[in-house]
């Protein structure tokens, strides 16, 4: 039986933590330390699975008190079975320090034809804490809090794999993201968390689907309950970019491409990324005399398709009209929805995201556009000026690696370059009106 990649991979590191959390628990030719109650159900062993046999009536279910979980550690549980039976719901029963019972459902799909792997996340409960001995998966027909089993005597679940995990290790990054394609865990929202106006978006408002998707085997889905206006819902990454050693200027791009799609075009569904900066320097004073410590910048929105589509976004990180000296420590990034119909679901994944400056590719620095302005000398020793009919705010220079190597604010057209090396340079120039020119320089 096929197993997911990644507990191949936990199963390695979990070494180190065997003294505080066992598993995983594969059930090959060997329940381990699980059973059954016999009062629903009997396990059996097999060679690859266990199989769980309904016996008559109650809930079917499988037992430890020897799970010597630590649940400070491990956050997340990752199951693989194949349900023959009409249950549609599975709960993951734990007890807590008094021994109360604490529990965590999640749907699963009836009478299936192969093996499927969820993940439950019992430490969003506040009482996953401490040493876990004692734990109980439980198949329900449905999520009522009696719902004894649906299914008549003989029908079987199988079960292959129950891996406890501790999400941090398997979290992956990509640009200013984690878990950019929505692939870490399993069956979960990892590293992504709702915000805004969650009444307008149905009640499970933002879930992972293995339904869709255009990058690896999961997307991100809104799913519309009504009409979306005024405070949109968004979906944040929890991942606060750092921007070390330099902090970031205001001037530079961001560029953001993602994958969507819609399951309807009536409305026009719409999606915008949006991020926030912590600023670090440089801050304008408000109005009212305090001085600013966020920054919150949005991007164009784009209309989903009923096809997979990737579109793109670049802007630069705020107006330097306004926020001309302004430096950010770091960068969260998000997206948000509006419009679109009642029962509409909307799809993204496999963001891609970059920052000039920082991972600037050479796609990035090959066109150029001379036309809105003239430099000289070119090639240039020392003092390089501008000759343009714009009012500029500032200017940046960029090495061949896509690094900024010069920055300079203000309106001034003649650009001290002595610190350079000799080689081949991108300068950008920055208008008032924020639109931007690029020129190539040689220093000599």
């Amino acid at each position: 039986m096929r197993n997911f990649y990644f507990l191949t991979f936990f199963t390695f590191f979990l070494g180190s933590f065997e003294a505080i959390a066992q598993g995983p628990w594969t059930f090959t030719n060997d329940n381990e330390i699980w059973a059954s109650t016999g009062t629903s159900a009997d396990v059996t062993v097999g060679e690859t699975y266990s199989t769980l046999t309904i016996n008559g009536a109650g809930n079917p279910q499988i037992v430890t008190t020897e799970a010597n979980v630590n649940a400070d550690l491990m956050d997340y549980v990752s199951i693989t079975i194949k349900n023959n039976s009409d249950n549609l719901r599975m709960r993951f029963i734990f007890k807590d320090a008094s021994n109360a019972n604490k529990y965590v459902d999640t749907d699963i799909t009836a009478n299936d034809s192969e093996f499927k792997t969820y993940t439950i996340n019992p430490g969003q409960n506040s009482f996953w804490t401490g040493t876990i001995n004692a734990i109980t998966i439980q198949f329900r027909a449905n999520s009522a809090n009696n719902a004894a089993v649906d299914t008549p005597t003989g029908a079987n679940f199988f079960i292959d794999d129950i891996t406890i995990i501790n999400s941090t290790n398997l979290a992956t990054y990509s640009g200013i993201l984690q878990n950019s394609s929505f692939e870490d865990i399993p069956g979960n929202l990892a590293n992504w968390s709702p915000n805004g106006n969650e009444t307008q978006l149905a009640s499970t408002p933002m879930a992972i689907t293995t339904n869709e998707s255009s990058d690896g085997n999961q997307s991100a889905e809104f799913t519309i309950n009504s009409v979306l206006t005024g405070n949109p819902p968004q979906l944040w990454n929890n991942y606060l970019w750092s921007m070390d050693p330099n902090p970031v200027d205001n001037n530079s791009d961001l560029t953001v491409t993602w994958d969507m799609k819609a399951t309807s075009v009536t409305g026009d569904p719409k999606v915008s990324p949006r991020w926030r900066m912590n600023i670090s320097s440089g801050a304008v004073t408000n109005t009212d005399g305090t001085t600013p410590t966020q920054r919150a910048t949005y991007g164009a929105w784009k209309s989903a398709t009923t096809e997979w589509t990737t579109v793109t976004n670049t802007k630069e990180l705020s107006t330097p009209t306004i926020y001309d000296d302004e430096f950010y420590d770091n960068i969260e990034l998000g997206f948000t929805l509006k419009n679109g119909a009642v029962g509409t679901k909307v799809y993204i994944d496999n963001i891609v995201t970059t920052i000039s400056g920082t991972t600037l590719g050479y796609e990035d620095v090959s066109g150029i556009n001379s036309s809105a302005l003239k430099v000289f000398p070119n090639p240039v020793s020392s003092f390089l000026n501008l000759e343009t009919s714009n009012e500029i705010v500032g200017m940046r220079v960029i090495n061949m690696l896509g690094q900024i190597v010069v920055i300079q604010k203000g309106t001034s057209k003649r650009l001290d370059t002595s610190s350079l090396n000799t080689g081949l340079y991108i300068l950008k120039v920055i208008q008032k009106n924020g639109n931007e020119s690029s020129i190539q320089i040689v220093k000599k």
